[in-house]
Parts: structure tokens; sequence; C-alpha cells
């Protein structure tokens, strides 16, 4: 399950035992760590966590300071720091030398306006456009200025809830979060006046991965099974139209069973799904490129040979000459699918299906972390390659 889908539950269901919660987030990193800003953690009264900060050493520390503000209305942001946390804790954020970690640790009210735009966004039914939330964590003094913890919360069609005091530097946070959305960016902004400073971590939160995957043979459970494991929302669509699938693939969010001929009827696709061709069957994975080749799909995935794919994709052109294929149509085409890990039993062969589309979904290409020469977040790096020529490359396939 999406931790951020898992702490939704585990908040409405500390709320129906009328137990209250505090949230911590890492909000702000300087140098290396485990975890990066938005990483996020719920704890309850009863001390019970979920979610992680760190690779383990941190959350005990941090449910102390939760359980000591969660009756308050208090907020605290709390700092590690390589050069004066102790060892253990500094271990377990992975900071290098000189690192720093900030943490943000607040009560959440019972109808917390953040929680409810996490809830819709995270909803299983979802096809929800991601939102952008700007969160004070920071600031030198109050110059009739929004405490530590409010916030801005911004979606595409531009509604805002904002929980700031109506003021310049309000309009500002509220102009930079809306431009974050847009380039669905992270970051923290820093905001300076008369010698005071603000400091805001803006961070884009996108709805859980959209993956249709056309193919109900057993090679499909593995990548489901995968897929949902990461938190992704995954419909298969039986084109055979058999009951049986429904029960074969019950781990899947939605089962459709649908002809070819109608899929239309049946299924929505927008620019942020991820689609997977897997039907084994010449004549449907031949009528559904075409269907998939003319919708938004942001990846489409073909199982089988690169001459397989070529030889339908030419068929299709003969067939219909209004079937013109633009650059940019191409670059969505992946055929064969997967990254080269040497994939060859149904689980490793998902694996490498799966780790591609999330490279695509990270605007990544793929390749070995050991070769970067920036830090591994970064989206543009210089890298080494067989010959020790360093390039520099932009991770993420070009149309």
């Amino acid at each position: 399950m999406n931790e951020t889908r898992a702490i939704i539950q585990a908040f409405d269901q500390s709320q129906a035992k009328g137990e209250r919660c505090a949230l911590a987030t890492v909000v702000d990193v300087e140098g290396s760590a485990y975890r990066r800003p938005g990483a996020r953690m719920l704890v309850c009264e009863s001390g019970k966590s979920t979610g992680t900060i760190s690779a383990g050493c941190l959350e005990n520390d941090v449910i102390e300071h939760a359980q000591r503000i969660i009756n308050t209305p208090s907020t605290e942001l709390i700092e590690y720091d390589a050069g004066s946390t102790n060892e253990e804790i500094v271990w377990g954020l992975g900071l290098g030398c000189n690192g720093v970690v900030r943490v943000l640790v607040e009560p959440l009210e019972p109808q917390s306006s953040y929680i409810k735009a996490l809830r819709r966004l995270f909803a299983a039914d979802s096809n929800s456009s991601p939102l952008a939330v700007a969160t004070v964590f920071q600031h030198s003094i109050s110059w009739s200025m929004p405490t530590i913890g409010s916030r801005v919360i911004v979606n595409d069609n531009k509604e805002i809830n904002c929980g700031l005091l109506k003021s310049d530097l309000a309009a500002l946070i509220v102009q930079d979060t809306y431009e974050a959305l847009l380039a669905e960016q992270s970051g923290v902004r820093v905001y300076e006046r008369n010698g005071n400073t603000t400091k805001v971590f803006i961070e884009t939160i996108t709805p859980p991965v959209q993956l249709v995957v056309f193919g109900a043979g057993h090679d499909a459970l593995p990548v489901i099974e995968l897929a949902n494991g990461l938190g992704w929302h995954t419909e298969i669509i039986d084109v055979q139209a058999r009951p049986a699938s429904r029960a074969l693939f019950a781990a899947a969010d939605k089962v459709t069973l649908a002809r070819t001929e109608t899929i239309s009827e049946h299924l929505t696709i927008t620019p942020r799904t991820l689609t997977l061709l897997m039907t084994h069957n010449y004549a449907h994975d031949q009528a559904l490129l075409k269907f998939l080749l003319m919708s938004a799909s942001r990846y489409i995935g073909v199982m089988g040979p690169r001459k397989r794919t070529e030889r339908m994709r030419i068929e299709l052109a003969e067939k219909d000459s209004r079937f013109k294929l633009k650059e940019a149509d191409c670059a969505r085409l992946y055929a064969p699918i997967g990254l080269d890990i040497g994939a060859n039993s149904p689980q490793e062969i998902a694996l490498s299906i799966i780790a591609e589309m999330r490279a695509i979904v990270a605007k990544r290409k793929g390749g070995h972390l050991c070769y970067r020469q920036a830090p591994i977040h970064d989206a543009y790096d210089t890298i080494l390659d067989g010959s020790g020529t360093k390039n520099t490359q932009f991770y993420a396939r070009q149309g």
C-alpha cells in the first residue's frame, strides 16, 4: 500500500476511536539523507506510528516529540545535525558530513484540510490531478505572518485552500506554489524582507500511478503484484471477456471484461496512465496498439520482440492512410519492454517492466547509480561511461 494512503487510513481509524494524532514531515534536508523532504509519519496517542522518515533510528525520538505536543496547539521544528546529533540517529538518517534534516511535528485536527486533500487525491477510484502544498516551517519573526505549520493547498483548477494570513507574503507563497504545481516540482523557498527570513516547503503530490494491463494471462499476475506493492492503481483488461479472470486477478483494483472493439466504452486513459499490452494475440495487440497510440497514455509497453511491434505499426499504416505517427507518439512506445536486467522468469520480467515504468514516472533513464557524479535525486547528471568519458544526460527518454 502507498505510504501516504496508509497514513490516511491510520488517521481515519484513530479518529473513529477518538484518538488524537500528530504528523511528522521531513521539510528540509542539507546534504544527503535516507529520506527526502515530503517523507511523512503519523503518530497516534498510543504511540503507534505509520510511515517512516528515516532508516529506522529516528522514529522513536520523533514519536517522543509527537506525544509531547499531540494534545497541544504547538507545532515544532526539530533539527537533526550530523555535527551535533548522536551517532545512532545520524546513521539512521543516512547523513553525510555536515548533513542536516529538519522535521516538522504538528498535532492534527480531526477536520484537517491537509488530510482531506490527501484523502481525495488517494481515493481508490481517483483520476485526480496533482496538488501542491506549501508549509511554513521556519521564520525569524512574526511580521503579521502565518504561524509555523500554516499551509497553502493548490490544485490545477486554481482552487486554493489558504491557511495563511492575508498579506503580501501569502500572495507570493500562493503564486510560487501554483508554479511548482505546473512544473510538478518540490523544494524549499526562502523569503527575505527587511532582514527577516521565512522558509516554506512546497511539495507537489501526485495521485497513485494508474496502470492498465491488457491481457489476463498468468504472466500478468506478478506485474499486478509488484505494482500493488508500490501503491499503484491497477486494472486488468481481459479482451477474451472470461469471467474467471475476476477471481484470478482479485488483487487488481479493477478487472474489466471487454472485447477489443468496445474498449473505448469501458476505459478512460489520461496523460498519467501507463499501459501494457500482453494479450499474446497478434490481432488483439494490433487493434489495441492503434487505440493506445491515439490515446493520451504516457507509456505504451508491448510484450514481445521488436520486429513484431514494428510489423504491427507498418500494417496499421498500410490499412489506414490517416494513421500517421508523430515522433512524440513513438517516444511513448516501448518495445521490447523492460530494463535490461537479464530477466527470464515471469517474476524477473515483471520486475524489469515495473522498474522501467517507475523510471518513466520519475523522468529517469534507469541507469546505474554508481555512475552518477551528482546527487541521486537530481534530474541532470554527469555520468561516466565504460571508457571513463564524462557525459551530461537528462534522465528521461526524449521524444
